[in-house]
This record gives structure tokens, C-alpha cells and sequence, in this order.
């Protein structure tokens, strides 16, 4: 299939402006939720590298009871892949709804052998949990890799450094021309801390995730770029839900 030039000029624009390492000011990161829309996105909660009040964080998404969806940038270090992580879902203002340790971490199996921007199309990573969170504390968002759903009105949700004490997010953000189907760009205006967290489709009456929040292409209408789900994620998920309801569901 062929690529837009355009694609590879934002990907390598995107390659210095990666969340960990983003030091351009921002003007307009993503509004705070009202206290009332948060409590609808307890699934959503902070990725941290030591204890849950750790300042130096991602953004992930409880797709499973024991199986968190992020950014394989997230979880990476130059020796490789740090273990251990921290999930607090539903971070707001020093509550949550739930903490976990990570038990094993997965990133895309292409992330590591990718070179500059081709890299980016493989940022994405699941986290196995010590022990699942029960539903009754936090319920599960639901994922789908259609690609249809990747267009229209999209919500783009995450903590970020700016106010890294509740979620974030706007639910009005639109594909850019000149996306291709290994990335999605939109034109919403994301920072430090929001890696890993989801864009979302409406579907029905609720909302799926649809792709992960990757990086930032910087500019004068700096956009985000982000990674579709694909079979690598789908399959992790499966299992998840295998792992959850045995009983209830095929592989």
C-alpha cells in the first residue's frame, strides 16, 4: 500500500517530540474532565515507574480485569524493558479506584527492530497485572480494531503533566488528512503524561478504544499521533477475557 510522503514528514517530526522528552511549551493541552464526567473513566488511570504517587508517568487504560493498554515507549529503558510497573486507575486529586503491580509486561514485537519513524507505528504495549481488578471497582473499556470507527468524532483522554491530578481529555477530535492505516493523526493537541492513553470511538451508546496515544508532531498546530489496535492487540486482549471468564468466552 502506498504511503503519503506527508506521513513520513510528520513521523520524523514526531521522532523529537516523544512525551518523555518533550520540552517545547505548550499552549492548549487537553481541558480537565468535570468531576462529574470523570467518574465515567475510572478505567483510565496513571502507568508510573515506582510508587503510585510517582510524578514520572504515562497514561494506560484497564482493557481486561488483569490487562492494561499503553504505549510501548512507556514501558521501555536503554537497557531495555523495566519489569515492574504501577497502575492506578482512576487517579483523581490523591483517590482512585483501584492499584495494581504489573506481572509481566508485552510490547509490539516489531517496536525494538524498527528504525526512526517506523518505530511509531509499533508503539503500543499491554501490561499483565499481579491480580485483576474486580469489575465491581472498575469496569473494563472495550476495545475494537475497525478502522471505520477511526473516523469522525474521536475523544482523546489521559493525565498529563500540566494537571497530572485528574484525567483530561476532549471528546470533539478529528482524523487529519493524510493519515495512513499504520497511524492516525488528530488534529487534538496532547503533552507530557498523555502517552498511552486511548482514542475512543462512539459506538452505540458507549465508547470503544480504537488506537493509543503515541506522540506529539510539533508545529504550529501541533497534532496527535496515534497507533490503531491491531491483531498483535486484539490477541493479548482475547486471552485477557479468557483469562477473566473462561467459561464465556471463545478464543
Amino acid at each position: 500500500m502506498r504511503r503519503s510522503p506527508a506521513i513520513h514528514v510528520l513521523l520524523f517530526a514526531a521522532v523529537v517530540m516523544v512525551f518523555a522528552t518533550a520540552r517545547v511549551a505548550q499552549t492548549d493541552p487537553l481541558p480537565a474532565l468535570s468531576h462529574q464526567e470523570r467518574q465515567n473513566w475510572k478505567a483510565i488511570g496513571l502507568v508510573n515507574m515506582a510508587g503510585f504517587r510517582d510524578k514520572s508517568s504515562c497514561t494506560g487504560t484497564l482493557v481486561a480485569p488483569d490487562l492494561v493498554l499503553t504505549a510501548a515507549h512507556c514501558l521501555e529503558t536503554k537497557n531495555g524493558i523495566k519489569r515492574t510497573r504501577h497502575f492506578v486507575a482512576g487517579w483523581d486529586r490523591g483517590t482512585f479506584a483501584a492499584h495494581r503491580v504489573s506481572a509481566q509486561v508485552f510490547v509490539h514485537p516489531e517496536y525494538f527492530d524498527a528504525k526512526g519513524s517506523e518505530r511509531f507505528k509499533y508503539d503500543i504495549a499491554v501490561m499483565q497485572l499481579e491480580e485483576p481488578i474486580k469489575t465491581t471497582a472498575v469496569m473494563p473499556l472495550l476495545l475494537s480494531d475497525v478502522a471505520a470507527l477511526r473516523l469522525g468524532e474521536l475523544a482523546v483522554l489521559g493525565y498529563h503533566r500540566k494537571r497530572p491530578n485528574v484525567i483530561n481529555g476532549r471528546f470533539d477530535c478529528s482524523t487529519i488528512s493524510g493519515s495512513a492505516p499504520s497511524v492516525v493523526l488528530l488534529d487534538c493537541e496532547v503533552i507530557s503524561g498523555n502517552s498511552g492513553g486511548p482514542v475512543l470511538a462512539a459506538v452505540g451508546d458507549g465508547w470503544k478504544v480504537v488506537a493509543v496515544i503515541a506522540g506529539r508532531v510539533g508545529g504550529p498546530s501541533p497534532r496527535t499521533l496515534a497507533v490503531p489496535l491491531g491483531d498483535w492487540v486484539m490477541a493479548h486482549w482475547r486471552d485477557a477475557l479468557m483469562r477473566a471468564d473462561p467459561e464465556g468466552h471463545e478464543g
